[in-house]
C-alpha cells in the first residue's frame, strides 16, 4: 500500500510533486516546522517518534542549531512520512557528494556560475535537458548567453 506522504504524486521540472510542494525549496527549519504544522504534531510528538528532544527539534525549526546530519535528517523524515530528498539541504549534500570527487566538473560549473563563462553547445543540451521544458533553467542560459 503506498503511502501518499512517501511517495510523490508525479515529477514536475526535475522535483518530485508532494502536497507540500511549496515546503521543498525552503531550507530546513522552514520546511521541518511546516511538515510539523501540516501533520498537527508538536514538538513532544514529534520528539517521541524520532527519539531525539524536543528542545534539539524546536532549535531545529528556529535555525538556532546547524541542519542536522544526514542520519538524523532521515531519522525525522521517516517520522514525517517523507523521504529524506523532501529537505533542500539533504539534496544538496547528494549533489555535493557526487562532484566532489570530479576536478573538471567541478572546475566547469565554477567557470559556467560565478566566472560566467561561455556555455559550450554540449552543456547548454545538458543544462536544457535537466530543466525541462518549461522556463525553468531558460533565464540561466540567457544569462550566460549574455556575458
Amino acid at each position: 500500500m503506498a503511502d501518499s506522504h512517501t511517495e510523490p504524486q508525479q515529477v514536475r521540472e526535475g522535483i518530485p510533486f508532494y502536497a507540500a510542494r511549496h515546503l521543498l525549496l525552503q531550507r530546513f527549519p522552514v520546511a521541518l516546522r511546516g511538515l510539523m504544522d501540516e501533520r498537527h504534531l508538536s514538538y513532544r510528538q514529534l520528539a517521541y517518534k524520532t527519539q531525539l528532544s524536543a528542545g534539539y527539534l524546536n532549535h531545529l525549526t528556529k535555525g538556532t542549531r546547524p541542519v542536522p546530519s544526514d542520519p538524523v535528517i532521515r531519522t525525522i523524515a521517516a517520522a514525517l512520512r517523507v523521504p529524506p530528498d523532501f529537505f533542500l539541504e539533504y539534496r544538496l549534500r547528494q549533489v555535493v557528494g557526487l562532484v566532489e570527487d570530479s576536478a573538471p566538473l567541478i572546475d566547469t560549473l565554477y567557470s559556467i556560475f560565478l566566472l560566467r563563462a561561455p556555455v559550450s553547445d554540449e552543456m547548454k543540451a545538458i543544462l536544457e535537458k535537466s530543466t525541462g521544458d518549461g522556463d525553468g533553467g531558460r533565464p540561466f542560459l540567457r544569462s550566460c548567453d549574455d556575458s
